[in-house]
């Protein structure tokens, strides 16, 4: 699935392979070139029971890596 998010004004987009059970991760791959020159390009999201996403900090350190990660958190819980 592809997912368009709002990220630094402008619109990026990302690919989100979703679980076959809620035990694994849904993982998102960011295509956005400029972002995966700079980012990592997989991030992790977990499904907790009640159905809502989380995901860990990889580098609390790196606030634009966070403030992307808090992005997408958003979009998938929408979805």
């Amino acid at each position: 699935m592809i997912l368009y998010f709002e990220f630094e004004d402008k619109r990026r987009k990302a690919e989100v392979i979703w679980p076959k059970n809620n035990n694994d991760n849904i993982i998102v791959h960011i295509t956005d070139r400029e972002l995966s020159k700079d980012l990592p390009t997989d991030l992790y999201f977990e499904t907790r029971e009640d159905n809502k996403t989380s995901f860990i900090v990889e580098d609390p350190t790196n606030k634009r890596l966070v403030a992307l990660q808090e992005v997408l958190n958003r979009r998938l819980q929408e979805i």
